[in-house]
């Protein structure tokens, strides 16, 4: 092993630059100091995130009772209670979601009577019964914004002699976070 240097000798002999050994520390503890931070980041922004509710949209629903008719308007829809995410405006319910709504329509009346519920003029009822004394019937419908849910009830007297036992609307949306206008 005469003619062979050390390996300290040979590196600093070996032509071509290299990079100090200093600056390459530096260069690698910049990156690993990088990647500490994005890491740290990562785990603060999932803590935080996994703290928060979820935001769930809240579910369009009403239960409206008709009790009693008016020559003018016909049945007479009233919220049971003030917490109802939708509304009865003008003896209707306007529709502000977009989707399937599951519909249920009761009700006992003192005579037989034609009643159809509709959602749209022009189109088709949803319900249309004809000489019945009790009602009760369930239905799932698309109905769009701006359609407005309605009853239209003919009979053969006036409206004012008919009594209605347990009559009421139900509508709720079944597809939460459709198009939706507050």
């Amino acid at each position: 092993m005469e003619g062979v240097q050390p390996l300290d000798e040979n590196v600093g002999n070996t032509p071509g630059r290299r990079l100090p050994t200093k600056k390459l520390l530096l260069v690698v503890s910049v990156a690993q100091g990088l990647g500490l931070l994005l890491w740290l980041t990562y785990i603060g922004l999932h803590f935080s995130a996994s703290q928060e509710p979820p935001q769930h949209p809240q579910i369009q629903s009403i239960r409206a009772q008709f009790t009693k008719c008016d020559k003018d308007k016909g049945f007479i829809l009233t919220p049971t209670s003030k917490e109802e995410t939708m509304e009865v405006q003008d003896n209707s319910i306007p529709i502000k979601c977009d989707g399937f709504y599951l519909i249920s329509l009761k009700g006992y009346f003192s005579q037989e009577l034609n009643l159809s519920l509709h959602y749209r003029k022009g189109r088709e009822p949803l319900f249309s019964l004809s000489n019945v004394k009790v009602v009760n019937s369930i239905a799932v419908a698309y109905l769009g914004y701006k359609d407005k849910v309605y009853l239209n009830m003919t009979t053969h007297n006036t409206c004012e002699d008919i009594q209605v036992n347990g009559g009421e609307l139900i509508l709720i949306h079944q597809n939460p976070g459709a198009y939706c206008v507050e």
